[in-house]
């Protein structure tokens, strides 16, 4: 029987815990006080199945099997996190490198709407605000499903490529150009290499499918939409 096409996507991308277990030689009970401890994500993706089992005798018997899938990026974390690391400073450091990808990235005034002045200076408060909420979305596992490699620079990489992609959006001719056609073949460029293609049940709604995939459809650039 043919599997599932979203089962297939996420088998293939990501790491069961069972898995995990094995390939970094950890007990469950330490990956879940790491988890726990937020030193790793959480799993990006849980899928739940009900096995039914029943006789010539007319009964049954139901199991639930609950099966959490991790991005691969949490078997590094593991080992970096097996010396003991205090999770305080694990969130200072993740912070601080959010902080200094958006600084030294080419077109970081696109990010979090006006954490920048005119003269790019950075609002102390909106910045904190905006990273904080970060390091929250990545301890959920969200930056393990949109992000290819779930870390501090591919976060920054997919909050600019997407507001670029936005700001592209709002200020497009109604009649398309050669310009927007060469403009948008780069900023899908930079968007693909950040962002995930997300789960199939996801796409129609993720970020690459409300905006990308829609924009090179418009632009009779299908062959552009990446599968």
């Amino acid at each position: 029987m043919k599997m599932d096409k979203n089962l297939t996507y996420i088998k293939d991308n990501y790491i069961e815990l069972e898995e995990i277990i094995k390939i970094a030689a950890i007990s469950s009970e330490k990956l879940s006080a790491l988890i726990e401890q937020k030193l790793i994500p959480e799993a990006s993706y849980t899928i739940n199945s009900e096995i039914r089992i029943s006789s010539s005798l007319n009964d049954n018997h139901v199991i639930t099997v609950e099966k959490r899938y991790f991005h691969p990026s949490v078997i590094e974390l593991i080992k970096i996190n097996s010396v003991g690391i205090n999770p305080e400073k694990f969130k200072s450091d993740f912070k601080e490198n959010l902080l200094e990808n958006l600084k030294k990235h080419t077109y970081k005034t696109f990010a979090y709407g006006n954490v920048f002045d005119e003269n790019e200076n950075l609002d102390n408060d909106k910045i904190e605000n905006a990273l904080e909420e970060e390091w929250n979305y990545y301890c959920k596992g969200v930056y393990g499903i949109c992000t290819l490699n779930n870390n501090e620079n591919a976060i920054i990489d997919k909050e600019i490529a997407i507001k670029r992609i936005l700001n592209f959006i709002e200020k497009k001719q109604t009649k398309e150009t050669n310009d927007e056609r060469i403009e948008l073949e780069k900023l899908n460029t930079e968007f693909n290499k950040s962002t995930s293609l997300f789960a199939p049940y996801q796409r129609e709604l993720s970020s690459r499918g409300k905006y990308l995939d829609k924009l090179l459809r418009e632009f009779s650039l299908e062959d552009l939409i990446k599968k």
